[in-house]
């Protein structure tokens, strides 16, 4: 039986553009080696290396959001299923374009596989020859425990839902006394 993967986040920076990523981001790390590092591409290819997951503290839906499509309880964001692990770090956006990869689970265990690049604004399937072919095996009770950990990590950071409070608003008829000459 082969042993499974481990798969846990770090934190980690990249540079964009001769600067600092906007903010810092925690990065997935199979078996202790960073994901992106280890999805493999042509030297020429070496954005990859730019781009970050969506788990950063300034952007705390997104996380989430992340986490539920990594975790399989909500759609991946392409058309084809697939999840987007690592995006732009500026914007997040797949539009941009992304790493992607199909994930799947079975009785015991999550497969990430097929990765490949894609966005979110063309009808061209992913392009899974920028990478060697690699396959993440994880056991899926560890992996969702893990998950479940991570996505509460960040729900804790998404503020509560903008309340519409009458102690900081002033009726109307207030605001139409003061806006008379």
């Amino acid at each position: 039986m082969e042993i499974p993967n481990v798969l846990s986040v770090v934190p980690a920076e990249v540079s964009y553009g001769g600067r600092a990523a906007p903010a810092a981001f925690q990065d997935f790390a199979i078996d202790g080696f960073s994901l992106r590092e280890l999805l493999r591409v042509p030297a020429d290819l070496g954005a990859i290396e730019q781009e970050t997951t969506l788990l950063r503290p300034d952007w705390p839906h997104t996380a989430v959001e992340q986490i539920d499509r990594l975790s399989l309880t909500a759609p991946g964001e392409f058309a084809d299923g697939r999840v987007a692990i690592l995006l732009c770090p500026v914007c997040g956006d797949i539009g941009c374009g992304a790493v992607s990869a199909r994930i799947s689970a079975g009785d015991s265990t999550v497969i990430w596989e097929d990765f490949g690049w894609q966005d979110g604004y063309t009808d061209e399937p992913p392009q899974p020859w920028l990478f060697e072919p690699q396959q993440f095996t994880f056991n899926k009770t560890a992996y969702l425990t893990f998950m479940h950990q991570v996505r509460g990590q960040f729900a804790e950071l998404v503020p509560p839902p903008e309340t519409e409070g009458r102690r900081n608003r002033q009726p109307i008829s207030a605001w139409l006394r003061r806006s008379k000459p």
